[in-house]
């Protein structure tokens, strides 16, 4: 299956030579998943976040043809969500999303790559670069809308109150942006809600919602120096060059959060784009995209 990405949302001056983006799916270790591919060169990944209806296709549909145009680009469903096999793992759920994973670019014969993690895929990222044992060979690594403290209080109970309905998943569009045209935008609200209501799609996401009782939580790690103590990431640890990108009107976020995350990591760069919420990938593809191009062309140091 061949996707043609929509030149008036992608942004950039190269609109006019986008690459065409495939629909592709792999056997991983018994498990079918499925990703987008376009373009050739030196690889770079998608990793697109984890709201309701979130899969390759929702979060990076309108910028992969322009990124394509320098990249081999790959653009997969995580563990659980869009089209591939909806599988929980409720001891490590994050651990076995970042295996599978590095299964899958391996089975795709991809070894070092720049890494682009939106959300839930730059936390899954995080977690893994700044570990003891990283999984995967990170080159240039780019956070959309990650890091900081998790999104917890009235943001995450809005989240969870997503009840399967089109206009409970307009509510959805409407917290994660900023412009309200995303909201109006029935073409768009009317792909999320198809990705959120897949079979096992709803199940897979309306896990992480729930209670865990007291005694049954694990106790918490105790932070670094230089992580604030509702976010224990440690940011030192991180040695790939990095680029975290924000929007300023963000809503799940805490205000200023991109800016501490950025000082955190060493030697990281810092975009942050206004009027956009927490996918500037979208609200802003033209400036994002160049952005994250240049970004990724520069030498290494």
């Amino acid at each position: 299956m061949t996707i043609v990405t929509d030149s008036h949302t992608s942004g950039g001056q190269e609109d006019d030579r986008l690459a065409e983006i495939q629909s592709c799916f792999a056997d991983v270790d018994g498990i079918r998943t499925h990703y987008l591919a376009a373009g050739e060169g030196r690889p770079l990944v998608l990793l697109h976040g984890g709201a309701w209806g979130e899969c390759a296709r929702t979060a990076w549909m309108p910028v992969i043809g322009v990124l394509a145009v320098r990249h081999r680009v790959i653009a997969p469903d995580w563990l659980g969500f869009g089209e591939t096999d909806k599988i929980v793992d409720f001891a490590d759920r994050a651990g076995r999303m970042l295996a599978h994973l590095a299964a899958l670019l391996r089975r795709l014969g991809i070894g070092s790559a720049d890494m682009i993690g939106l959300s839930m895929g730059g936390a899954h990222l995080l977690r893994d670069q700044a570990g003891d044992r990283p999984r995967l060979d990170v080159k240039r690594m780019v956070l959309v809308s990650a890091g900081g403290p998790p999104v917890s209080g009235g943001a995450r109970q809005a989240l969870a109150d997503f009840d399967g309905t089109m206009e409970s998943m307009r509510a959805q569009v409407r917290l994660a942006f900023a412009d309200p045209a995303w909201a109006a935008d029935d073409e768009f609200v009317r792909a999320r809600h198809a990705e959120a209501t897949r079979p096992g799609a709803y199940a897979a996401f309306a896990s992480l919602f729930l209670p865990v009782p007291l005694a049954a939580r694990p106790a918490p790690e105790p932070a670094g120096d230089d992580a604030a103590p509702e976010d224990p990431v440690p940011y030192s640890r991180i040695t790939v060059p990095t680029l975290v990108t924000a929007g300023a009107a963000d809503r799940l976020k805490p205000p200023g959060y991109a800016g501490r995350v950025a000082a955190a990591i060493p030697d990281a760069r810092l975009a942050v784009f206004d009027g956009c919420g927490h996918c500037p990938q979208l609200e802003a593809a033209g400036p994002w995209n160049a952005a994250v191009l240049g970004f990724l062309a520069e030498e290494e140091p």
